[in-house]
This record gives structure tokens, C-alpha cells and sequence, in this order.
């Protein structure tokens, strides 16, 4: 991130890193710890909204954390990917260093989000021969690895093609989204006959972050960042504001348009109407966002280093909630200490003590990188 500051000073987008990681650090520990977090989520299933209306306002905030992640990680690739292009010669696409990064990048989120999926506490099992299910989830980390591989892709091909990148990827985005809807209209596991391992990339048996429509916020984050490499817009903070809520009223309009069109399909029921197309609004609702995120990013304790630090850190930030909170690896976790037992306050006060805990875990990271450093140096001689 510090190289998005260097090159193009979009303030807002390191911002809102540091916010999306800290909604994801504070959500995760809420809904595994408060004693009453089912059943308040079994009425907004039931109902559109539980019974109470504090977490009613989290569970929406809450929502937009995966979202605005997810756009974020568009918008800082495609924005560096293209301000590259403009400086370099395109001929030689497969060697320019963002794109050489990127496919590192994104194979490397795409093997770490396997890898953590293993428990070692079941160290036996697997040497007997077993392989947990759980293991070809498709997460976060290998949903982003992926759409990063499949940006650099569609980049490749709007360059021979000769197609304007931003409509490019804007289409790609929302093919994703309208085909999700499709997609949900069947509880198959798709697409038939395909290895498991495959069909959670879509929609299987083990699921969580799939390309349909989470890809799809990723296209679109890419299509915002190469209109700002392009036009510069993030020079002028009105017009940067103005051309967010530009991007979150088409948003609105788009989700409005394929749920009116819905309502002619074969695949359209009235019990799923409210789900339909969640995922325009959504997106609407993280451009709304970066019209705040712009004027709060010039705040003096937006810019303290303990923040700023975590939207820099994410990938080392989500891989050790992860061992923290849900055991990756080792097997053992907070969860099976507290899940579903603490009360409304202690669970908010232990949220709040667990982001604490990783500001400065971040704040003193370099000491710790540079303690193991010496320590092996010093067992090799």
C-alpha cells in the first residue's frame, strides 16, 4: 500500500483497507463469542430483521465487510497494474512487474488458503490416508487469489483485443453477479459431474467465498481502479466524490434493473425476491463508503501508524485471526473457549481487546521478523 501513496496518494484506499480488516477482525469475534448470535441471525432469516435493533446495525455494517474487502483488493491491483501500463511498454505484458507480482500473488493466496484449511490435531487421520473435506473449502484467501489470476487475464485480453479495460472488467462484473442468480435458482451442485474440489469454486458441497458473485466484486473494484490510473481522478477530491456516488447510484440501478427483469425468468420466486440481486446493492453501498472514507481519511488519527498498519498487513492480519480464532493449523483455538458463551458487553469488550491485540502485534512485527532472523542465523552457525 505504501506504493499506491508513493505513486498516486489515494488515501482513502489505505484507509479503507485498515477499516475493512478491522470490521472483519471485530465480526468474526462477535458472531463466534455472543451467546445470543444464532438465534438473532435465525430471525433475520426468518424475518428480514431480528428483535433487536443494535444488532440489526452490526449485522448490516457486518455485511459489507466481505464486499468492501473484496473491491478494495480490485481497485489496489487494477489501479497499480495500470498505472504501470501507462509508464511501460505493453508489448511485453507478461514481464512487467505488477503482472509478474499478481500471478505470484495470486497463486500464493490460492496455496495459503489450502494450506490453513489443514489441521494438524488430526495429524493421524491424514496419515492414514484420509483428506478432510473441509480442505477444498473455497475461502476468502483462494476466492481473491484467483479473481487476481483472472484480472491479469482479462487485462492480457482487453490489451490484444483492443477493448477499453474498465468496460471490460465492468462486464465481466456484472456477468458474475447475473449469473449468481441463476446459479442459486438450483441447490445442484454445479457444474455437474465436476470433482468437488472444483464445484466449491462455483457452488458444492463445501462453499463459503465462491467466484459467483464474489469474483464479481472484484471486477468491479478493478473497473473503478483503472478509471482512476486512467483519468486521475483522484487528484481532485470533489470529482473523486462525485464519481463514487456516481459508481454506487449505477450500482442501485443495476440491482433495480435485473430484479425487475427477474421477475420474467423461469428461475424467479417470490420466497427468494428480497435476495435476488443483494450483490448490487452491496457494492452500491461500499462506493458509499469511499464517499466518506475520502474526507475521513484526511483525519490525523486515520493516519496513525497502528491503523494504517493493519490495512497494510491483511494477508498476515487474516491468517492469524484465522489460527487464532478458528485453530488453522494447530487445531486448537479462542473458539473452543468461548464460542456462543459470552454475553452482549464482554463480547464487544472482547472484540475490542482482540483488535488491540493485533495493532500491536503489527506495531512490533518488525522486531519479531527480526528475532527469528538472528535466531536462525544463529542455529545454521
Amino acid at each position: 500500500m505504501e506504493e499506491i501513496k508513493q505513486q498516486s496518494r489515494v488515501q482513502f484506499i489505505d484507509f479503507g483497507r485498515s477499516v475493512a480488516i478491522c470490521m472483519m477482525l471485530q465480526g468474526h469475534f462477535i458472531s463466534m463469542s455472543y451467546v445470543n448470535y444464532d438465534f438473532y441471525m435465525a430471525e433475520i432469516f426468518k424475518n428480514g430483521h431480528s428483535s433487536n435493533l443494535l444488532f440489526n446495525a452490526w449485522g448490516f455494517m457486518r455485511g459489507l465487510t466481505a464486499p468492501l474487502f473484496f473491491t478494495i483488493s480490485g481497485i489496489v491491483f487494477s489501479l497499480l497494474l495500470h498505472l504501470q501500463l501507462r509508464k511501460s511498454d505493453p508489448v511485453q505484458f507478461w514481464q512487467l512487474k505488477r503482472v509478474k507480482k499478481g500471478v505470484k500473488r495470486g497463486l500464493m493466496l490460492l496455496l495459503i488458503g489450502y494450506l490453513i484449511q489443514i489441521n494438524f490435531k488430526y495429524i493421524s487421520y491424514y496419515l492414514q490416508g484420509n483428506i478432510n473435506p473441509h480442505f477444498y473449502t473455497f475461502h476468502v484467501l483462494q476466492c481473491i487469489g484467483l479473481s487476481i489470476l483472472f484480472l491479469i487475464l482479462a487485462t492480457y485480453l482487453g490489451f490484444k483485443l483492443k477493448i477499453s479495460y474498465h468496460w471490460l472488467y465492468a462486464a465481466l462484473g456484472i456477468s458474475l453477479f447475473t449469473g449468481t442468480f441463476f446459479i442459486r435458482s438450483t441447490e445442484d451442485y454445479l457444474p455437474y459431474h465436476f470433482p468437488a474440489f472444483i464445484q466449491n469454486m462455483v457452488q458444492g458441497p463445501e462453499t463459503e467465498f465462491s467466484i459467483f458473485p464474489w469474483m464479481g466484486f472484484v471486477f468491479m473494484g478493478g473497473a473503478f481502479g483503472s478509471i482512476l490510473a486512467r483519468y486521475s481522478i483522484h487528484e481532485d477530491k470533489k470529482r473523486l466524490v462525485k464519481f463514487t456516488l456516481l459508481f454506487a447510484i449505477a450500482s442501485f440501478s443495476l440491482g433495480w434493473m435485473f430484479t425487475v427483469l427477474s421477475w420474467y425468468t423461469p428461475q424467479f420466486t417470490y420466497s427468494t425476491h428480497p435476495q435476488n440481486f443483494w450483490y448490487f446493492d452491496r457494492l452500491g453501498f461500499v462506493f458509499l463508503l469511499f464517499t466518506l472514507f475520502i474526507p475521513l481519511a484526511e483525519w490525523k488519527i486515520a493516519k496513525h501508524p497502528l491503523f494504517l498498519g493493519m490495512g497494510q498487513n491483511t494477508f498476515f492480519v487474516y491468517v492469524a485471526h484465522a489460527i487464532l480464532l478458528y485453530g488453522a493449523f494447530i487445531g486448537y483455538s479462542l473458539r473452543d473457549l468461548l464460542q456462543a458463551r459470552l454475553p452482549g458487553l464482554i463480547s464487544i469488550i472482547g472484540a475490542i481487546l482482540f483488535l488491540v491485540f493485533f495493532a500491536l502485534l503489527i506495531k512490533y512485527l518488525p522486531n519479531i521478523s527480526a528475532f527469528f532472523r538472528n535466531f536462525r542465523t544463529k542455529l545454521r552457525t
